[in-house]
């Protein structure tokens, strides 16, 4: 079982686009018979982007209708099925736009080349990805048990992603004293040719699960560590999820390294939004807003960050003045305080952009678990008290929480969603981040905030 398959859906989309972009160019110049040199892209780019942006995203809206990206067990013919049915629907879509482009889009013997070619080529990328995902099951076992053991059991026999497992429990020496079999176990994973071991553990790691990690640590292992409701973070493990149900994946890393990625892709990507973005969406929204309702157009907010430390968060003001003269309130989707225009940007989260300038200045992240005040922090900490350890990491525009769980309206939802919060903490890794931004472009792009 590969930890990384579920990647592989964002890596087929962003190749079938990379495909779609290139063919879009290349039948454009066979359109216009013109030579391929650079000066002749630029001059394509600047006269046809409209359309090759209806392309994209239609392409993208489509997917989601076909599940084409959705990894299922479906058999082969299922997967050409998907397959034609994303590109006849994308192709009536070419034909329209050319139509109503004809004086300088495609022609109709073009449109066909162009979407055969597609359909082609993407073929063929799926079909690879096919076969790596059907490559034979893993075999696996599951030592010792907790809340989560039999959910992750039952996804992975239900998806059909392993085989042929093998379950331990720690039995009894002496009255409230367990050990694990470690005999038995190793002659199970040298008979049966296991490859994935999966630990299921309360609370943290001891010295005792510590001794079995190293033991079968070596590079033929895949090692898996289940936490139970507790939610405990292990050292030297990366998180991934299976279904709903959070895992460790157990590998030694660097944090340094991992830091030191995170703070470089964190300003890269925020001044390509500061000079790109927020350089016309500000002067626009500013009008907007000062024309529905009174009140500064950025509203500053005193949130805790990193290591306890409150920091001032940057918004697009979305509410009325005095929207809490009663005192600290969540908002809710039907919430009267929020301005018409608060609506909108709120449902595609346009007013967090701002905060990519608390990104530049060092008090947030891209990605991390989202900051709150310290009067929500002291309600949470009642039920949670493990909410406090959210501050060894930067607070983050996005998060896993954010994704998995969405935005909350009471305090018991805060602390239900701190649940998948508290498991980024561990979590540096760069793929896992631009998984979670991915999913929260989703979220934009489909208007799922409020």
């Amino acid at each position: 079982m590969n930890p990384y398959k579920v990647f592989i859906p964002v890596i087929q989309f962003i190749i079938d686009i990379l495909i779609i972009i290139y063919l879009f160019f290349k039948f454009l110049k066979l359109q216009y018979e013109i030579h391929d040199d650079e000066d002749n892209i630029i001059l394509l780019l600047e006269n046809h982007y409209k359309a090759l942006f209806l392309f994209i995203a239609s392409w993208y809206f489509i997917s989601e209708k076909t599940a084409l990206y959705k990894i299922t067990n479906s058999d082969f013919l299922e997967l050409i099925k998907k397959i034609i049915a994303q590109i006849f629907i994308f192709a009536i879509i070419v034909f329209a736009i050319s139509g109503l482009k004809s004086s300088y889009l495609f022609d109709n013997n073009i449109a066909i080349y162009f979407n055969i070619s597609i359909l082609i080529l993407i073929a063929i990328v799926h079909m690879v990805a096919y076969h790596y995902h059907k490559q034979k099951l893993s075999r696996a076992i599951f030592i010792d048990s907790n809340s989560n053991t039999d959910i992750v059991i039952k996804h992975l026999s239900t998806e059909r992603k392993i085989e042929n497992f093998g379950k331990f429990i720690k039995h009894p020496i002496q009255k409230n004293q367990y050990k694990f079999e470690y005999e038995k176990i190793n002659n199970f994973i040298e008979d049966n040719n296991i490859q994935n071991i999966f630990l299921s553990l309360n609370g943290e790691l001891s010295k005792e699960v510590e001794n079995i990690l190293f033991k079968f640590s070596d590079s033929k292992y895949l090692i898996y560590i289940i936490p139970d409701f507790s939610y405990e973070f292990y050292k030297n493990s990366y998180l991934c999820y299976y279904g709903t149900s959070p895992i460790y994946y157990y590998k030694k890393k660097s944090n340094f390294l991992n830091r030191i990625s995170k703070r470089l892709f964190d300003i890269t990507l925020s001044l390509f939004i500061i000079i790109f973005v927020l350089s016309w969406l500000v002067p626009i929204l500013s009008l907007i807003i000062k024309l529905t309702s009174k009140g500064p157009v950025i509203y500053k907010q005193e949130r805790i960050g990193l290591n306890s430390k409150p920091f001032k968060i940057m918004k697009f003001r979305s509410m009325y003045i005095d929207a809490e003269y009663e005192g600290p309130k969540l908002s809710s989707e039907s919430d009267p305080r929020i301005t018409s225009i608060g609506k909108i940007m709120r449902k595609y989260r346009i007013d967090e952009f701002p905060q990519f300038i608390n990104v530049l200045k060092g008090d947030m992240s891209i990605v991390g678990p989202r900051p709150e005040r310290k009067y929500f922090i002291d309600k949470i900490s009642q039920i949670n008290p493990n909410y406090k350890k959210l501050h060894k990491v930067k607070p983050g525009i996005t998060s896993i929480g954010q994704v998995y769980f969405g935005y909350a309206e009471t305090v018991e939802e805060m602390a239900q969603r701190l649940k998948y919060d508290l498991l980024y903490l561990q979590n540096y890794n760069f793929l896992f981040d631009i998984k979670i931004i991915y999913l929260t472009m989703v979220v934009i792009i489909q208007g799922k905030g409020k």
